[in-house]
């Protein structure tokens, strides 16, 4: 090695002054090796060490440029190591030695884990080194980190499109292969760990952005969920049910990450069995996941007519008819049958989001209770669900209604919470947009005997 004493100098942690293992770059642009610059933070200090400027553990960016070259710089050729060099050799190899003593066992036993996932010949690693795995990195965020920025995230993505595959494959009756149980396990063991890894968006994004197979990877995650779905309520025990929320919350964080280019692609068959989920009710984690899957992938329009195929609206619809009553002033319960106040203004955004079509609304006032869920929502749960309300009832309120939507208004109260809402502490344009449709149907309303004139008088 050339200049060997010149390149371990470039090589050394500004804190520990040992040869850097797992390099992390703060912005103020030095590197340090994670182990020592943590232990600095978890000292209570707040600055970079070297330059003195406010740092925090957030700030810190993995260096695996430089971590490739330090692993290279370490694995010197057998070949064509010169004698003057042998001292300098044993040397870093005592360095490692010595750093593999200082892990912690929880890094020690990620560091064998992602061994035995990244050096396993076949395309799905058995069952029990995927569980093994979710266990160590569930341990400490310390196991999980490590197996991220070694590309476990990637390895087990990989081994999920590939089982989907082979579970698409085995409904062949001409095909010879692993069963559809064995598959199906390793699929659920996959996602426990991709949840165990507990990836942030920030995290995934880049890998959404890069990977050329995405695309596969949501197909697979598709077909995960299509092959799951008849086990669902069956009996079968409380695996197929984790399996499928995990499932769906990782469609979540890759819709979420993806851009236009991804989500307008998106299969028909996504949007059902997202929507068998919501029906399902798998759980309510489950639930808020499915719809904020839906809630990406609205903003396009060819994507919101796919979604009203799938009968989301009805759905959500449904979803918020089996949820207790909510008050805006006490919390729903986290057991609450449609999941609580969260699952509530999701389903009310979803609403909105469909109603910005013509099929969406014809949904929504298709729905025996549609109008009523709505108006009972409005004004009990938070500022955010109230906007979405008001948006969905001025949708199916427009100028297109249609006499029996205009009656069906009065009826269920959804005029009345219109009026309510003008004398609320709603936000300005929450309030213009319920003015507009009260003013706009005022005549058909007034002569209603559900609706108390007075108030329409007065605050129109």
């Amino acid at each position: 090695m050339e200049d060997l004493s010149g390149m371990r100098h470039h090589l050394m942690c500004p804190i520990s002054l040992q040869p850097m293992q797992d390099p992390v770059t703060a912005p103020t642009g030095i590197t340090y090796d994670r182990r020592a610059i943590e232990r600095w933070l978890a000292a209570g200090h707040a600055t970079c060490p070297v330059t003195g400027q406010p740092l925090a553990l957030a700030d810190l960016t993995p260096n695996h440029t430089l971590r490739r070259l330090i692993q290279s710089w370490r694995s010197p050729s057998s070949t064509s190591t010169p004698p003057e060099d042998a001292g300098e050799a044993k040397l870093l190899a005592d360095d490692d030695a010595v750093e593999q003593q200082q892990r912690p066992p929880e890094v020690t036993a990620a560091a064998a884990a992602v061994k035995k996932l990244l050096c396993t010949a076949a395309a799905s690693p058995p069952v029990d080194v995927l569980r093994e795995a979710a266990e160590v990195a569930a341990e400490s965020d310390a196991a999980r980190r490590h197996m991220v920025d070694a590309g476990v995230l990637q390895r087990v993505l990989r081994v999920i499109v590939s089982s989907a595959s082979a579970v698409i494959k085995s409904a062949d009756p001409g095909h010879y292969g692993r069963s559809s149980l064995e598959t199906t396990r390793a699929i659920e063991a996959g996602l426990d760990l991709v949840r165990a890894l507990a990836v942030s968006g920030d995290e995934l994004r880049p890998l959404v952005v890069a990977d050329t197979h995405v695309h596969d990877l949501l197909d697979a995650l598709t077909d995960v969920l299509v092959a799951l779905e008849p086990a669902v309520g069956t009996g079968t025990g409380g695996d197929t049910n984790t399996a499928m929320a995990s499932a769906v919350r990782l469609l979540d964080s890759v819709t979420e990450a993806a851009g236009y280019a991804v989500l307008e692609r998106l299969r028909p068959a996504l949007f059902r069995a997202v929507t068998a989920v919501v029906r399902d009710r798998v759980s309510p984690g489950a639930s808020r996941s499915a719809l904020r899957v839906l809630l990406h992938a609205c903003p396009l329009g060819r994507n919101r007519a796919l979604v009203v195929d799938a009968g989301a609206a009805h759905e959500a619809i449904e979803l918020e008819l089996d949820a207790p009553p909510l008050s805006s002033s006490s919390p729903a319960p986290a057991s609450a049958g449609g999941g609580g106040r969260r699952v509530t203004e999701l389903a009310m955004a979803l609403l909105a989001e469909l109603c910005a079509c013509a099929d969406g609304r014809a949904a929504v006032a298709a729905h025996p209770a549609g109008v009523a869920v709505v108006a009972r929502r409005l004004l009990r749960v938070s500022a955010a669900a109230d906007a979405c309300a008001v948006r969905v009832l001025a949708a199916v309120g427009g100028r297109a209604a249609s006499p029996e939507v205009l009656r069906e208004m009065a009826r269920v109260g959804a005029v009345g919470k219109l009026c309510c809402v003008l004398q609320a502490d709603c936000d300005a344009t929450v309030k213009e947009a319920a003015r507009a449709v009260l003013r706009l149907h005022s005549g058909v309303w007034s002569g209603s005997p559900c609706v108390s004139a007075y108030l329409l008088s007065r605050y129109l």
